[in-house]
């Protein structure tokens, strides 16, 4: 085959090529103009209040738009769904009006924000941060601690997230800053945040504002597998998370000094939920039949509570302190639920009940299938600041929900 034939061949091929790739081009034109879709994204550190990553022709609603607007009808229910996408973490924060949602989309970082006392739900930031792992709300919902993963599905990245000059008339701007590699667990309490460090041998724990300032040790300890709840400003408490035949241990520690106390241990499974004034303790016992029970702190006296619950599907109320909404699961608490449940190998189907700890008595809130045909796994359980609203994820897809427990 001659060298002529060769190139006659190659350029035909390459100009077949360009002819699809032009054409593929109007076609895409012609149907919304969006080429498929296509969006530009990148890894590592994120464009914070520079441009939009994403293609700006995507075809989804800007901030002050409301793509995601719900039907009027849907604000007034019970229960509410406000986002079928699934969500990273979300916050309340009450305004004259009522109280608005915010929360973070997982596949695409993008902000949202949603009034439950009105159908007006939109999205206030567009930047797009993909693969959304975890997120946790502070600073009067204006700043979030968020965990990303990276391209391997196993780094996480956690990052502190600002929104600035908040509207949902206008796009806003977001500031990040990064936070060390190996965190392995993160809390908020009003503006202040702590993390843990997980090492080969150890954990170091810290608290900090939103920005990485004011940084300060207050605990370091060979015990790795840890959770933490910032009680309030004086108080952070770490579990040991919950396994299935393992003591588990709670400790205080002073967010002053540093200083740390053992409040509750040799407990199998351990899971707890602490009050606001870190005077009770609602915690699961393993030992024998799976039970939920409240330990006073100062009198060391403790309390069955019943129906049964998890300490993760549960809110305290801050305007009462023997008040607590919780899921309760449909389906028996037993040990071996419990460490697949922990382990995302099942799920439960709950209802919302209300706990009136002084009196231990209790009454059903929500029966989940009267107020919707969904099944939900409740977890992250928040409430609103005027306790009008709990504000939860279903597990088994990521979405949003509120209730009104008032009705």
């Amino acid at each position: 085959m001659s060298k002529k034939t060769i190139y006659i061949i190659i350029f035909t091929i390459l100009a077949i090529v360009l002819i699809g790739l032009i054409g593929f081009y109007f076609v895409g034109r012609d149907n919304g103009g969006t080429g498929g879709g296509i969006v530009n994204t990148f890894r590592g550190f994120f464009p914070f209040g520079g441009e939009n990553v994403e293609n700006p022709n995507d075809g989804e609603p800007t901030p002050g738009e409301t793509g995601n607007e719900e039907p009027a009808v849907d604000f007034v229910k019970k229960l509410r769904k406000l986002s079928s996408e699934p969500v990273a973490g979300a916050g309340t924060v009450d305004v004259k009006a009522g109280t608005v949602v915010r929360y973070i989309e997982k596949a695409t970082g993008h902000i949202f924000e949603t009034e439950l006392f009105s159908p007006r739900s939109g999205r206030i930031s567009n930047t797009t941060i993909p693969q959304a792992y975890d997120a946790v709300w502070g600073d009067k919902n204006t700043s979030l601690i968020a965990r990303y993963l990276k391209d391997d599905d196993l780094t996480v990245d956690t990052f502190s997230l600002t929104l600035k000059n908040i509207s949902t008339t206008t796009e806003n701007t977001i500031s990040g800053i990064e936070f060390p590699k190996k965190i392995s667990d993160v809390s908020v309490f009003g503006s202040s945040i702590f993390y843990l460090e997980q090492n080969t041998n150890s954990s170091n724990g810290y608290i900090s504002n939103f920005s990485g300032g004011a940084k300060k040790l207050i605990w370091n300890s060979p015990i790795r597998e840890v959770l933490s709840q910032y009680v309030n400003a004086k108080t952070v408490a770490l579990t040991t998370k919950p396994e299935e035949n393992t003591d588990g241990f709670l400790y205080f520690v002073d967010t002053a000094n540093g200083g740390v106390r053992k409040i509750l241990g040799n407990i199998k499974g351990l899971s707890t939920l602490v009050n606001d004034d870190a005077s009770e303790v609602l915690y699961l016992n393993h030992e024998g039949e799976v039970s939920m029970n409240l330990y006073n702190i100062k009198n060391r006296t403790t309390t069955n509570i019943t129906p049964t619950a998890l300490p993760e599907k549960c809110a305290w109320s801050k305007k009462d302190r023997n008040v607590v909404y919780c899921a309760v699961s449909k389906e028996s608490i037993e040990i071996s639920t419990l460490t697949r449940w922990y382990k995302g190998l099942t799920q439960l189907t709950d209802d919302v009940w209300k706990y009136d700890l002084k009196n231990n008595t209790s009454d059903v809130v929500m029966t989940t299938s009267t107020e919707t045909s969904e099944t939900i796994d409740i977890v992250k359980p928040i409430l609103s600041e005027n306790e009008q609203y709990l504000v939860f994820v279903n597990k088994r897809d990521g979405s949003l929900w509120s209730l009104d427990v008032t009705k």
